[in-house]
């Protein structure tokens, strides 16, 4: 505990007041981006989808229908083989429409290659990510796209929050940890142009730039699909970036079970790609050196401060006084990462959701990185495997692999790859 109060006490303050700093000038300038284009850039919205709940597909296509961009836009819906389709496809004839395309896989085959599927079939020079459970505000995709204006910007993230903030007393702090991830760590990121992850439900690319670099983004079938085309195309060169006037809300847990489910997948995706994200801020500014180093290892000094806790109380009972100031001045030193106290939520934020890292993310983060680490050395060529596993079992080969062969629907698409609301309701 000696060892690891210093580290932490001379870390978490610096980096905190000097992330709040950061993070305001980055949503002013972002905010000064002007989003009028003469002429606007062709956009693709693709929207993934897998055992979708109906109402939630409703509540995405229902916004995308109400978007006010001035330029052209064409959505591509994929249902990546969802075992509820019939229950899906009522709901596609209801809200897709002229001009829109679906794509139905025969097999689930993963969102990397759903997304190729309408990658493959776009022409839009900038795509636009959303989940099937995320609801975009109607001018959501104009102002996504406006720092596209610069040549140098390579993807662009939202401003995301809980769609469903009020299910459970765990999803309303987890809406209050998504404004802190976008409002103070995306946002002062987004200062340098380098946001390490821009995320699914809702965020931006250029074409060209995920052309450079689909290959390497296909290769691979694992979760971290957001995190590592974000760092894929940062590491061409190209500059990404936080939009915070472009607003969507996305379905969050609302148990501890799918929290930590959740986190599990987000936090191995973070330790798998950290050595691409230590070679990416490598040369840019201090501060995100910073930032990666304190994400990284605040979880492994807070451990150690428990972990130490804990052994004094089993065999040197006299240092727990010391143990206890230790660790609380550790809360008090990770409080500026928390909402400002003079909002009257905070003190009950820094109390649940504390309690909630304190007890499953620490455990979970712990867990995802030993795993990570056996599948870097013990199972490096699974995925490869598993990929030529998918193309035998679609009988044909799969190009860039992206699963062709088209679906059969109850005798009503008659094997149609992708069909408008008139073919749907034949």
């Amino acid at each position: 505990m000696a060892a690891l109060l210093p580290v932490f006490l001379a870390t978490v303050p610096l980096y905190a007041r000097r992330q709040r700093r950061l993070a305001a000038d980055g949503r002013e300038i972002a905010r000064m981006t002007n989003r009028d284009w003469a002429p606007p850039p062709s956009v693709d919205v693709i929207v993934t989808c897998y055992n979708e709940r109906p109402e939630l597909l409703g509540r995405c296509l229902g916004s995308l229908r109400e978007q006010d961009y001035r330029g052209r836009i064409k959505v591509w819906v994929v249902d990546d083989g969802s075992r509820n389709r019939a229950e899906l496809l009522p709901v596609l004839a209801r809200t897709v429409r002229l001009g829109w395309r679906v794509i139905l896989s025969e097999q689930n085959y993963g969102k990397r290659i759903a997304q190729a599927l309408a990658l493959g079939e776009g022409k839009g020079k900038l795509i636009v990510t959303v989940d099937s459970d995320t609801v975009v505000a109607p001018d959501g995709i104009s102002r996504i796209v406006a720092p596209f204006r610069h040549r140098r910007v390579g993807a662009v993230t939202s401003s995301l929050r809980a769609l469903n903030a009020e299910a459970s007393w765990l999803a309303k702090e987890i809406d209050t940890r998504y404004g802190l991830l976008c409002e103070r760590e995306r946002a002062a990121q987004g200062f340098f142009g380098s946001v390490l992850c821009c995320a699914g439900p809702f965020s931006a690319f250029r074409r060209t730039a995920v052309q450079q670099v689909l290959e390497a983004y296909l290769s691979r079938s694992r979760t971290g699909d957001d995190l590592e085309l974000t760092n894929l195309v940062l590491a061409t060169g190209y500059r990404s970036e936080y939009q915070p006037d472009a607003k969507a809300w996305t379905q969050v847990p609302a148990t501890v079970k799918e929290f930590a489910l959740q986190q599990r997948r987000w936090n191995g995706s973070f330790y798998r790609e950290l050595p691409r994200m230590l070679r990416i801020v490598a040369r840019q500014d201090p501060y995100l050196r910073l930032d990666l180093a304190v994400r990284a290892l605040l979880p492994v000094l807070l451990a150690g401060g428990l972990l130490a806790t804990v052994a004094d109380a089993l065999g040197a009972p006299g240092r727990l006084p010391f143990d206890a100031v230790a660790l609380a001045l550790m809360a008090l030193a990770s409080a500026g990462l928390g909402p400002s106290w003079r909002q009257p939520s905070s003190w009950r934020f820094a109390l649940r959701y504390g309690l909630v890292f304190l007890l499953v993310l620490l455990p979970v983060r712990g867990w995802a990185a030993v795993t990570v680490l056996w599948d870097r050395w013990g199972t490096r060529g699974s995925v490869r495997s598993s990929l030529e596993g998918a193309e035998q079992a679609a009988g044909v080969a799969l190009a860039d692999h992206v699963p062709l062969r088209p679906v059969e629907v109850n005798g009503a698409l008659k094997f149609a790859r992708r069909f408008t609301p008139a073919a749907v309701e034949a």
